[in-house]
């Protein structure tokens, strides 16, 4: 009874003991998140800091209109495995636990945008032959691309062939030939940034700039 008084006499209502426990609910804003085109594995947590909490459990979506499920860990995060433009938007994560017998849920949001960094090499091969012959010429082709492409796993890039062409070389004409291959080179290849984890976004940029110098 005292507490009912005091409480009336302050101008706040009383809670009473028979008041069913009513469900908190928060929005919070995540803020932006960058993520590299064709990483092979990122992982957003459900909130962008450490939150301890019983039996968690999340639920992530999209603002988009066609519906979509998402990859998700035990631990709430969203993974995105070799991220495209198309998976940029905004996203939010909500998480829901109990608090004190009271149902409590708090949702983050994120706006997602995928870059990419620019960087690549124009390479030409030059190789010395006795024949220009084009049936020699593709069976040449087809043996150099198979090494390119134990080279490409080796050094995680991507190699694409764009011209090749056969002429006499300068110095004997007419027994030496020139075969000349132009290639493409990509730094981001299948699992190029496989040594960058994603807990935090300054030392993901950071190992995402150290990757591209080291493959260059």
């Amino acid at each position: 009874i005292l507490t009912l008084v005091l409480c009336s006499c302050s101008g706040k209502a009383a809670s009473l003991p028979w008041d069913l426990p009513a469900i908190s609910s928060r929005d919070h804003q995540g803020g932006i998140v960058f993520i590299h085109m064709e990483s092979s594995l990122y992982s957003l947590p459900c909130s962008p800091i450490e939150m301890e909490v019983a039996d968690p459990t999340y639920r992530w979506v999209q603002d988009r209109a066609a519906p979509r499920l998402f990859s998700v860990t035990k631990e709430g995060h969203l993974l995105f495995q070799h991220f495209q433009a198309g998976d940029s938007g905004k996203y939010s994560c909500t998480i829901s636990y109990m608090k004190r017998g009271v149902p409590v849920s708090q949702t983050f949001h994120y706006s997602i945008f995928g870059y990419h960094v620019l960087g690549g090499l124009d390479t030409v091969l030059l190789f010395h032959s006795k024949i220009c012959e084009d049936k020699w010429t593709k069976r040449f082709l087809w043996g150099l691309q198979d090494k390119l492409r134990q080279l490409e796993i080796e050094q995680h890039c991507k190699l694409q062939l764009t011209a090749t062409f056969c002429f006499p070389s300068l110095n004997n004409p007419s027994d030496e030939f020139i075969v000349q291959v132009q290639l493409e080179v990509s730094l981001f290849g299948p699992h190029w940034d496989e040594h960058c984890s994603s807990q935090d976004m300054e030392s993901v940029t950071d190992c995402y700039r150290k990757t591209v110098r080291h493959n260059l």
